[in-house]
């Protein structure tokens, strides 16, 4: 079934705001590259059996230098990331075996 606009009341909050519902959800593979569209924000899924009982996400935000990477630490369960535009999900540096989504509105 094709999307219907006349479904969606909020089609005229799509990019308006960094804080306005993404239109997207995508599951992100980690790589040391950028990702193909930026996303507003991320949410990690942690397996209870990762290693240590904390996994790590390493990420670029949008207006960090290409260097300038931060680790985010992340417990068993779904849960959100800090509230900050990435464009690079690291593979180096990020816990195997988390699953990692990407909100974006492209």
């Amino acid at each position: 079934m094709p999307y219907d606009a006349t479904k969606d009341p909020y089609a005229a909050l799509a990019g308006t705001s960094i804080t306005a519902p993404g239109r997207r959800l995508v599951t992100i593979t980690p790589a040391d590259a950028e990702l193909a569209t930026y996303c507003k924000q991320l949410w990690c899924f942690c397996p209870p059996d990762v290693a240590g009982g904390v996994g790590t996400v390493r990420l670029v935000a949008t207006g960090d230098a290409d260097n300038e990477t931060n680790d985010v630490k992340v417990t068993p369960g779904l849960q959100p990331l800090p509230p900050v535009q990435v464009r690079r999900v690291m593979s180096t540096g990020t816990t195997a075996g988390l699953t990692i989504y990407g909100i974006r509105d492209k």
